[in-house]
């Protein structure tokens, strides 16, 4: 789902609140520009987990709980809801997995009341307004009922919560993915190139009316969406997918992109190879002011300050260490587990800690 990546500040990270006496323990975070959130909890016995939402409002030194619109799930279905914030006292909740959702709800008051909506599209849109999130749409299975074929995008409107087709769609084929959003308003989606069929990025440079392809990666049979992340002009582009099965990671790292002039033009300056970390990537990377970046992988944290061309383990950093997040605040860094503590930056050096929930 599209966010707004932070501006590269190099200034003090926002300072969120933490509330501990929130039940249960968080499973999605996300916040507006403004330092207000949303927070979804969940509180797990043996045959039941009951759902919770808080809200973090603007200049508020705690967070509340709100009206929650999700039932308890029961038995071992697991918790599949989803948190969309579409600005300060904005969001939307989906329930089941994407794409589509098999339920959504919509709040435009801080959760003091929600609408239950649409999973279908309605009417189209030319543009991603500020606020409104790009989001996929699977309008059928691929053959082997793990992907779409074909796929399109979606907007979501930030002040209703409803979803439209976008009326441009970007000039990829396969699954299209929505790949990140910079601060200066770029958009990035992840296809295939349509000749070679090779993984590719396209970009819009205003909100969706127009796009470009932007990047056109070496193919790779295993390969997942590419996420792009930001530190002013510099830009980077993960390509992750499936490793030989030795390397023994879940989520593999192929390649990594960089560009220096905004998205015009890209030099892969990472690649695979056997035994070599980091194999695998959790999460956005995080592109910081200082000009590093950092990659949090599955078993340990590394650290790169030559433009991603080679990568240390940070220090302490051994064991599954959470991961990162690009929300429209910052970078949020979730713990792992589901701890309920998290991180917070503006710049990718300097952090805050908040912690929620009572981790019952």
């Amino acid at each position: 789902m599209s966010s707004s990546a932070p501006a590269p500040t190099g200034v003090s990270p926002p300072r969120i609140p933490s509330s501990r006496d929130l039940p249960g323990g968080p499973h999605a975070v996300g916040f507006a520009s403004d330092a207000s959130g949303f927070a979804l909890l969940a509180r797990c016995g043996k045959t039941r987990c009951r759902q919770y939402v808080a809200v973090l409002d603007k200049a508020a030194d705690s967070w509340r709980l709100a009206r929650n619109p999700l039932p308890d799930v029961r038995g071992d279905l697991g918790i599949t809801a989803g948190l969309v914030v579409l600005g300060p006292g904005r969001a939307l909740i989906t329930e089941g997995k994407w794409p589509p959702p098999d339920g959504t709800w919509f709040t435009g008051d801080g959760g003091r009341s929600w609408r239950r909506g649409s999973v279908a599209p309605a009417g189209t849109t030319a543009a991603v307004p500020a606020g409104g999130a790009l989001v996929p749409d699977c309008s059928r299975p691929d053959k082997e009922g793990n992907g779409c074929a074909p796929s399109r995008l979606l907007v979501v409107q930030p002040g209703t919560g409803r979803f439209q087709v976008l009326a441009h769609q970007p000039p990829l084929a396969g699954e299209l993915i929505p790949a990140g959003e910079t601060a200066g308003g770029l958009l990035f989606v992840s296809g295939a190139d349509p000749g070679s069929g090779a993984p590719a990025l396209a970009v819009s440079e205003d909100r969706g009316r127009t796009w470009r392809t932007a990047l056109i990666a070496p193919f790779e049979e295993h390969g997942w969406g590419m996420r792009v992340v930001a530190s002013g002009d510099v830009l980077y582009a993960l390509h992750p997918g499936q490793l030989p099965e030795e390397e023994g990671v879940k989520n593999g790292l192929l390649a990594l992109h960089r560009s220096t002039d905004g998205g015009h033009t890209w030099q892969q300056v990472w690649k695979y190879r056997k035994g070599v970390d980091p194999r695998s990537s959790i999460g956005d990377p995080v592109a910081a002011v200082d000009g590093s970046l950092t990659i949090h992988g599955e078993d340990a944290v590394w650290r790169s300050t030559d433009g991603g061309r080679s990568f240390k383990e940070a220090r302490g950093s051994q064991g599954l260490g959470g991961s990162a997040t690009v929300t429209p605040l910052g970078y949020v860094m979730g713990g792992s587990f589901g701890t309920g503590s998290y991180r917070i930056s503006a710049d990718g050096v300097h952090w805050h800690s908040f912690d929620l929930g009572d981790g019952t």
